[in-house]
């Protein structure tokens, strides 16, 4: 007999989950993944074209889907797309911030201070931002809500050229641990997940030679010999988000093919 999960064992039919970065990649996996689980779906991002056809695809679900076009840069225009949310959806309880990019890739020696801090603001201020924002909301409604942040494999280990990237993805992780212990007294929830390479829609579509041989590099390195699938590692802010996580704050679980255990891991091309 296969295996069935009963909806009421994850509890998320009808809740109301926003996602950073929603309109593709990994954003999008877990916001696909959500909506199957029994949410409605805030796809928050800057591209309004591709959150809308993301948008498309959850109310073929079935499930309610809103765009919400915003610069979670921007303490401003966070605090208005977590405003926006309650009001178009009728609340907030589930938050996945998946903004961040590993831009600006050099080596350490040629870093600029002014890509330093921008690296940190699309990576780790944002997730900052985008989290106090949604405490706050979940706080004065009285709700038990879920906050999933988004972290990298960058941010377990070292690797060359990525220094800004990785910093602010173990700042991530480091975040979530706090976030978890302060918020808890509320009955919030917060958890990480830490991805590895993944064949996401940028990166299929990147064809610059050292980008490509890093890509068929990366394939190679994990035990389990192959890149992530988005919709793998949307199915980690499922388990997150939902009651079969129910004693579970302040973790980081990895979804990378197992490559951290390894030394195969090969080095970002340096731009």
């Amino acid at each position: 007999m296969a295996f069935q999960m009963d909806p009421d064992q994850l509890g998320l039919v009808d809740e109301v989950a926003l996602v950073t970065g929603g309109g593709r990649g990994i954003g999008k996996g877990c916001a696909l993944q959500l909506a199957r689980a029994g949410c409605h779906i805030a796809i928050v991002d800057l591209d309004e074209e591709t959150a809308g056809a993301t948008a498309k695809e959850i109310e073929a679900l079935g499930r309610q889907a809103e765009v919400v076009v915003a610069n979670v840069r921007d303490e401003n225009q966070v605090n208005a797309m977590v405003e926006e949310v309650v009001a178009r959806l009728g609340g907030l309880d589930v938050a996945v911030n998946n903004v961040g990019n590993p831009t600006g890739m050099r080596p350490f020696l040629d870093y600029s201070t002014e890509l330093w801090h921008d690296i940190m603001d699309q990576n780790l201020t944002s997730s900052y931002l985008c989290s106090q924002a949604e405490a706050r909301s979940m706080v004065e409604r009285g709700i038990a809500g879920r906050i999933v942040t988004i972290a990298s494999s960058s941010g377990i280990v070292g690797a060359p050229n990525i220094v800004a990237y990785g910093a602010a993805k173990a700042g991530v992780i480091h975040m979530t641990k706090t976030l978890a212990m302060e918020l808890a007294p509320h009955g919030i929830r917060v958890n990480c997940i830490v991805p590895g390479t993944h064949l996401t829609e940028k990166a299929a579509a990147n064809t610059d030679p050292a980008t490509v041989a890093f890509r068929e590099a990366a394939a190679k390195a994990p035990p389990l010999r192959r890149l992530g699938d988005p919709l793998e590692t949307g199915g980690l802010a499922v388990f997150f988000a939902s009651r079969l996580s129910a004693y579970v704050t302040g973790h980081s679980l990895l979804s990378d093919g197992g490559v951290t255990h390894t030394t195969a891991r090969p080095a970002v091309p340096a731009r």
